[in-house]
C-alpha cells in the first residue's frame, strides 16, 4: 500500500506533470486573472501550451 502511494507522489514530479502543471496555471491566470496582454502574446501562449500538451499527451513511451 505505502509502495502505491510513493510511486503516485514520484509520478507527480515527472517532467510532463511539472509542465503540464505550470502550463495549465498560467494559462488559468492569463485567462481569468486581472492581466490584459497583448492578443498576440496570449495567441502564441495558446498556440504553444496546445501544442505541448498534445505533445506529452500523444507521445509512445519507450
Amino acid at each position: 500500500m505505502k509502495e502505491k502511494i510513493v510511486d503516485r507522489i514520484l509520478k507527480l514530479f515527472e517532467v510532463k506533470s511539472l509542465v503540464t502543471v505550470g502550463l495549465t496555471v498560467c494559462m488559468a491566470l492569463l485567462l481569468f486573472g486581472p492581466y490584459e496582454p497583448p492578443a498576440e502574446a496570449l495567441g502564441l501562449f495558446c498556440t504553444s501550451y496546445g501544442a505541448i500538451i498534445t505533445y506529452f499527451f500523444t507521445r509512445k513511451e519507450g
